[in-house]
């Protein structure tokens, strides 16, 4: 039994000398028994094809808020985003019996603390009448290419300075016509207008909110029961004076905003509804959540990795996007997140990269260099992805979209630009550790 023992742990010993002896950069494996070779070796330069793709339009509703205003840029152009809001038929109140009297009507704005432009400087905004109801879709859902006729006139004009990731309130005084009468309907307990949510909305069918003259931010504006009101204020007087104000709340299921962009003069001018390479686009691309811009990545030179060897495997591959510099600042800051996923040769999502563990995308992992602006980049693991990639060909080949992540799509304006191989300064790439397997 000793002897059987002595020989097992004799057996293991051995064993381990072995594979001690197959590890390194280039190894003999199996010495007599076999003639071969392994390599590793690690490449930046495996060429991959970038283009900028539209989307044809995101989804504006339902994201409890708007985006309004403008913002100018010679890099991807002029974007302008409108609100469009809405408003429920006001509750009954109980008037008492004397004299009231208007006082005001304020359209009351929460700012949500979302915004792209130069906030350093006062803004302007403005509040126009609709002049259509706003119908309910079929699906439900409103678009960024909607749009709602409005009074070419303003009623009121509200200029402020917007301060960035806070949360301010804006007070906007309406004409006193507005509320006078809004005032003698309920008073009067007219049924034409407060009868139902679609008498009131013909009577008043609700705001646009555009960019003011000069306006050069867009703005997050929050739309809920306390955070986007109207308020009338009245008071009337018995023994003492008493102040009391009617509060009327956003239709929010009706409430949605548009995105109108014009890259004219700008190297994506041609992007609308295309899929332009970056070899058109001055080698860069663009990715921009609210105007519908993603990156496509193709990698048609993958397979020459198995030119290098008898038998090879990927062990390693990472994915490296640097933004031009020049094009983000505090003013016009870049997307904290993106995602990758995958696609076939029409551009049809599949499914998309994942973190280690699989149960989440992966963001980007965004690092910044706010001194130089040299080493901010974007990493991602897409080991699995090229693994499962070396060796396919027509349609079992995949590419990656590069493209915010949907929950942030339609309520950001933040983009970036990068450079493909081909761009002279920094550039996106991949680095790839290939173990190389050789028959002598």
């Amino acid at each position: 039994m000793k002897t059987s023992k002595h020989l097992l742990r004799s057996l293991i010993f051995l064993f381990s000398v072995v594979l001690a002896s197959c590890s390194g950069d280039d190894t003999g494996i199996g010495g007599i028994f076999l003639d071969n070779t392994i390599r590793t070796v690690i490449i930046d330069t495996c060429s991959i094809n970038l283009s900028t793709v539209s989307i044809d339009s995101v989804v504006t509703s339902g994201k409890s808020s708007v985006m309004a205003g403008s913002y100018s840029d010679t890099v991807f152009g002029r974007t302008e985003c409108t609100g469009y809001i809405p408003f429920t038929v006001p509750g009954s109140y109980d008037f008492p019996e004397t004299e009231i009297v208007f006082d005001s009507v304020n359209l009351v704005m929460v700012l949500n603390g979302t915004w792209f432009g130069d906030t350093t400087s006062v803004q302007a905004y403005q509040v126009h009448l609709l002049d259509e109801v706003i119908e309910l879709p079929d699906d439900e859902e409103y678009y960024s290419t909607w749009s709602v006729p409005y009074s070419a006139v303003p009623v009121a004009v509200v200029s402020f300075k917007p301060h960035p990731a806070v949360s301010d309130t804006v007070s906007v005084r309406l004409p006193d016509v507005i509320g006078e009468d809004l005032l003698d309907k309920m008073m009067n307990e007219d049924e034409s207008v407060l009868g139902s949510q679609e008498r009131f909305m013909n009577y008043f069918k609700g705001i646009a909110l555009t960019a003011g003259d000069g306006n050069d931010v867009v703005l997050g504006v929050a739309v809920g029961d306390t955070s986007m009101v109207i308020n009338l204020h009245y008071h009337y007087s018995t023994l003492t004076r008493t102040e009391e104000t009617i509060t009327i709340v956003p239709l929010t299921e009706r409430t949605f905003y548009s995105v109108n962009t014009d890259r004219s003069g700008t190297r994506f001018s041609d992007l609308r509804g295309k899929t332009l390479p970056s070899c058109q686009t001055g080698n860069t691309v663009l990715v921009q959540a609210l105007t519908g811009a993603y990156v496509r990545i193709d990698f048609p030179y993958l397979n020459n990795l198995l030119q290098l060897g008898d038998y090879c495997t990927i062990t390693e591959a990472s994915l490296l996007i640097y933004p031009v510099r020049g094009t983000y600042s505090k003013y016009v800051p870049l997307p904290e997140d993106l995602s990758l996923y995958v696609s076939n040769e029409n551009d049809v999502t599949l499914g998309y990269i994942t973190t280690y563990s699989g149960d989440a995308l992966q963001t980007g992992n965004l690092v910044t260099d706010d001194l130089f602006n040299i080493d901010t980049y974007y990493s991602y693991d897409i080991t699995s992805f090229l693994q499962d990639q070396l060796g396919a060909f027509g349609i079992n080949s995949r590419s990656l979209q590069l493209i915010v992540p949907q929950a942030s799509q339609a309520v950001s304006l933040n983009t970036l630009i990068a450079g493909d191989g081909s761009y002279a300064g920094n550039r996106m790439k991949i680095k790839v550790s290939y173990l190389i397997y050789d028959i002598k």
